[in-house]
C-alpha cells in the first residue's frame, strides 16, 4: 500500500483501489484498466493513403497494420469487453454461410441469371480430402471483422517426380499474423510475411510469395490477401467494417463497469450522520477516568483515536450493497441543560439514483442502435432494436429477402475468390464455381394451395422452405 502525502489532501492507495482525504470529505476511486495512456493506432487507422515508410522487423519490411502494427490486437481487445458486437459479427457471418457451400453453374435464361446447384464427384472428392468448410467458416468470420482475409495455398510435392501439379489444399491464415510486404517500385506487393509480430524473435517470420493466377502452381506454397476495397487505402489493409463504431462500442462496454462500480462503491455521499458534541463530551469524560484508573497520561489522541473507532464502525455498517439485514444501534447522553436524551441521527441523503440509472440506460440504447446500425445489420435479422421490442414475423422476412438480394453476392464472391482460384486451376474447363447455398422462405400468399394443404396435414408453419433456384 502506498501513501502520498500533501498538506491539503492525503491519497492513500492499494491495488486498484483509491481513498482520497480531504478536509471536507473522503472520495472513493476504483481504478479499471490500465494507467497507461490509450494507444492513439486505432483512431486514426492511418494519416496518409499511404505510409510514408516501411516497417522494418528483422530482415523484412512490411506495411503495418495501423501505426503500431497491432489494429488486429486493438479490435480484438475492444471487441473482449462488448457484449453486443461479436454476437452481431457472428450473425452476419452465420447468415452468409447459410446452409452451406455448394457447387453451381452460371446461366442466363430469358435474360435472367440463373444459379444451378450441381453436385461434381471429382471436385468434391478433391473439397472432401482437406477441410475445406472449416476453412470457409474461419474465413467467413475474419471478413465480417477484418473486410478481408488471407489464404495460403499449397501445392503437392509430386510435381518434382513429373506428377501433374495441383493445388492440395488450402488454409486459413489470421490477419493477426499476416503482413502485406512493402511495395516494389511498380506498387506491386510480391510477397505476404506471416509470424508472431508481437515477439518475433520465439519462431522467427517467414515469407511467402503472393499466388499468381496465371501460374498457381509455380511455388509450393503461396499466399493471397483477399479484401474489401476500403476508399483511397489501394494498397493498404481495409478498415474493419465497425471502425467507424469504436466509440460507440467502448461507451456501451464502458456502462456497465459504471453501473457496477457504482453499486460497489457508492459513488454519492448516502448519509448525513449528526452527532451531538455531548455525546464527544461524555465519551472524553469516560476516557479521562480510565486513563485515570490505569496510571496512563491522558492526551488528545487517544480521544481521536477513539472517535475514528466509532466513525469506522458507522462506516463499515452502512457502506456496502452485500449488508443484508444491517442495522446500526447508536448510544443516547442524557442533557441536563435540555433535560433530554440525545443520540446520533443518521438522514438519508436523496441520491436521485433512478435519474442516473435512467440516464445511463438510455446512453446503453443509443449505443446499441449506433453499432447495429454502423455495423449494417437490420435490426430485425440482428433481434436488437432501440425500444427493446422484438420486430414481427414478416419484418424478418422481408429484411432476410432484402439480405439475400443484396447482402450476399460481394462478401461471397471475396470470400470465396480463393477457393474458386484453386478450383478453376485444378479443374480447368467445368465452369463451376463454390457458392454458399440460401433457402428462399416465402410467405403463405406465396406457397401453392396444394403446398399449404401439405403443411396443414403436417403440422407444419406455412413458411416453407424451397431451393433459391433451379435445381
Amino acid at each position: 500500500m502506498t501513501e502520498v502525502k500533501n498538506p491539503d489532501v492525503k491519497i492513500i492507495r492499494e491495488g486498484n483501489k483509491a481513498f482520497g482525504i480531504t478536509p471536507v470529505g473522503v472520495y472513493a476511486f476504483d481504478v479499471v484498466g490500465s494507467f497507461k495512456m490509450a494507444s492513439p493506432s486505432v483512431l486514426p487507422f492511418y494519416t496518409n493513403t499511404r505510409q510514408l515508410m516501411p516497417t522494418r522487423i528483422g530482415e523484412f519490411e512490411i506495411v503495418a497494420n495501423g501505426l503500431e502494427n497491432s489494429y488486429p490486437d486493438e479490435l480484438r481487445l475492444i471487441l473482449d469487453e462488448n457484449n453486443l458486437t461479436p454476437e452481431i459479427l457472428n450473425k452476419q457471418a452465420q447468415l452468409l454461410y447459410g446452409q452451406g457451400p455448394a457447387l453451381y453453374k452460371l446461366k442466363f435464361e430469358e435474360g435472367r441469371r440463373v444459379k444451378y446447384w450441381l453436385s461434381d464427384p471429382e471436385i468434391q472428392a478433391w473439397l472432401d480430402s482437406w477441410d475445406y468448410e472449416d476453412y470457409l467458416l474461419k474465413a467467413c468470420i475474419e471478413f465480417r471483422t477484418m473486410n478481408g482475409h488471407f489464404s495460403k495455398f499449397y501445392r503437392n510435392k509430386g510435381v518434382r517426380i513429373g506428377e501433374k501439379p495441383i493445388i492440395t489444399k488450402l488454409e486459413h491464415v489470421s490477419s493477426m499474423y499476416s503482413r502485406l510486404e512493402w511495395p516494389d517500385e511498380n506498387n506491386q506487393v510480391n510477397n505476404i510475411i506471416v509470424g508472431d509480430f508481437r515477439q518475433p524473435w520465439r519462431n522467427g517470420l517467414r515469407k511467402y510469395p503472393v499466388l499468381d493466377p496465371a501460374t498457381p502452381f509455380l511455388n509450393p506454397v503461396s499466399m493471397r490477401y483477399s479484401n474489401l476495397y476500403s476508399f483511397a487505402l489501394d494498397y493498404e489493409y481495409s478498415r474493419s467494417p465497425i471502425h467507424g463504431s469504436l466509440n460507440w462500442i467502448r461507451l456501451s462496454s464502458s456502462i456497465p463497469k459504471l453501473l457496477s462500480n457504482f453499486n460497489d462503491n457508492s459513488m454519492a455521499i448516502k448519509y448525513h450522520i449528526e452527532v451531538p458534541a455531548i455525546y464527544w463530551d461524555k465519551m472524553r469524560d469516560e476516557i479521562m477516568l480510565n486513563c485515570e484508573n490505569n496510571g496512563t497520561p491522558f492526551t488528545e489522541d487517544i480521544f481521536k483515536n477513539a472517535q475514528d473507532k466509532v466513525m469506522e464502525s458507522f462506516s463499515i455498517a452502512l457502506a456496502g450493497n452485500d449488508k443484508v439485514g444491517k442495522f446500526v444501534s447508536t448510544a443516547t447522553a442524557y442533557d441536563e441543560i435540555g433535560n433530554s436524551y440525545v443520540g446520533w441521527k443518521i438522514t438519508a441523503l436523496d441520491q436521485k439514483v433512478k435519474d442516473f440509472i435512467d440516464a445511463q440506460i438510455n446512453i446503453a440504447n443509443e449505443a446499441l442502435f449506433q453499432t447495429t446500425s454502423g455495423i449494417g445489420l437490420h435490426p430485425a435479422l440482428s433481434n436488437l432494436s432501440k425500444d427493446g421490442n422484438l420486430p414481427s414475423g414478416s419484418e424478418q422476412l422481408y429484411a432476410f429477402k432484402l439480405y439475400l438480394a443484396t447482402g450476399v453476392d460481394i462478401p461471397e464472391g471475396i470470400v470465396m475468390k480463393d477457393i474458386n482460384m484453386a478450383i478453376n486451376a485444378n479443374f480447368p474447363g467445368k465452369g463451376l464455381r463454390l457458392g454458399f447455398y440460401h433457402d428462399v422462405l416465402l410467405t403463405e400468399s406465396q406457397t401453392s394451395p396444394t403446398d399449404r394443404i401439405k403443411n396443414q396435414d403436417s403440422g407444419t408453419n406455412t413458411g416453407n422452405s424451397k431451393q433459391a433456384t433451379k435445381p
